[in-house]
């Protein structure tokens, strides 16, 4: 094996693992959102889910991007991973 291959192999493991890691901080960013929002009434309610709802598009996108680097089916790790939520 090249080591033009190695480091190419290393590179995606790296992005691997960094997508893995960011889908889930972004999961519990998630779950910190939804508390925040079981607190909050009053003014600050629409800010809280308009949050919500950008960290939910966030979030399934950091899925998207996961289940191709790190699975050998995405489709069918996508649709596991919506069905647990």
């Amino acid at each position: 094996m090249s080591r033009e291959e190695i480091l190419r192999q290393q590179l995606k493991a790296e992005q691997a693992e960094t997508a893995r890691e960011l889908a889930e901080l972004l999961r519990l960013g998630q779950e910190m959102g939804r508390r925040l929002c079981n607190e909050t009434h009053g003014d600050m309610y629409d800010e809280v889910r308009m949050l919500i709802s950008l960290l939910h598009q966030t979030r399934a996108q950091a899925d998207l991007i996961d289940a191709k680097l790190n699975s050998a089916d995405p489709v069918a790790d996508l649709l596991a991973r919506r069905q647990q939520n």
